[in-house]
């Protein structure tokens, strides 16, 4: 039991995170508690069906919104934060905060993780994600998934993000995810493509968030760290090198970071940065 590693599939019920359940979802824990997505009343005061709780409890675990606290459970700092200042996640930074969660979430959004981290192609079928989700999952968990499980994340994930229609009989559930807007994954026919966001929306002291959550135990880091591999801004934002290089020149420019490129170092060092939490405060009351 030592080599055990915690993953989750399916835990979503096969809903897509939809709009207005994230802040439906933090309403009821203030007002009711944690327990409330646990209790019988749960449907009544969420106003959906036994499943929906279940999935608006799955989504707010796997963002962040909801934290262990000790054998109960509480809402997270970040949600409290953006319960008193964007409730209704009007603001695109909240949206990317979610989203942030979700990517580096390998325990509670397992198949999330691998997508945004291991999955290096940039177009793919979803037969090629199925295929290299399967090996990823084999090589982390140690044994082989469920290829229904499996294929239900990829179907979610895939329609969170791609503005596709959701298949299901309750056309109720065709609402488009409020992920879609986040412009990181577009589909064409059957082919998937991973891009870019429009970068209008993606403001420095996001980056500076990500940046920090990096340095949290590195007194520096490579250039080529923050722009590539497991939880860069290259596999969370899809960014290129080139839009990377760009943030951290404003980054330098606003006091937060020097950046060092002298004979080919290429190393980021901090000199005003706050812990992530603290700069999720200041970016809401500035």
């Amino acid at each position: 039991m030592a080599n055990k590693v915690n993953y989750k599939l399916k835990g979503h019920e096969k809903f897509p995170l939809r709009e207005g359940w994230m802040n439906k979802g933090i309403f009821a824990a203030k007002e009711n508690g944690t327990h409330i997505f646990l209790e019988n009343q749960g449907p009544d005061v969420l106003g959906v069906g036994t499943n929906m709780v279940k999935s608006i409890r799955y989504w707010m675990q796997a963002c962040g919104m909801i934290e262990k606290n000790g054998n109960k459970e509480k809402l997270s700092d970040m949600a409290e934060i953006i319960f008193e200042k964007d409730p209704y996640f009007e603001d695109v930074f909240s949206l990317w905060l979610l989203h942030s969660n979700i990517a580096k979430n390998i325990e509670q959004a397992t198949v999330w993780y691998m997508f945004f981290n291991r999955f290096e192609a940039d177009s793919f079928s979803k037969a090629d994600l199925q295929g290299k989700m399967k090996q990823e999952l084999f090589n982390y968990v140690g044994q082989q998934v469920t290829e229904s499980s499996l294929k239900d994340d990829i179907d979610v994930l895939l329609n969170m993000y791609s503005k596709g229609k959701i298949q299901n009989e309750d056309p109720e559930d065709k609402i488009i995810s409020p992920l879609s807007v986040l412009g990181i994954l577009k589909k064409e026919d059957e082919t998937y493509y991973k891009v870019q966001p429009d970068l209008r929306k993606v403001d420095n002291i996001l980056v500076l968030y990500e940046i920090s959550c990096l340095f949290e135990n590195e007194k520096s880091l490579s250039i080529e760290r923050i722009s590539a591999g497991e939880k860069s801004l290259g596999a969370i934002y899809h960014m290129t090198m080139v839009t990377v290089n760009k943030y951290l020149d404003d980054l330098e420019s606003l006091g937060y970071i020097r950046v060092d490129r002298t004979a080919g170092l290429d190393m980021v060092y901090p000199l005003n940065i706050k812990k992530p939490i603290e700069i999720i405060k200041d970016y809401y009351n500035k």
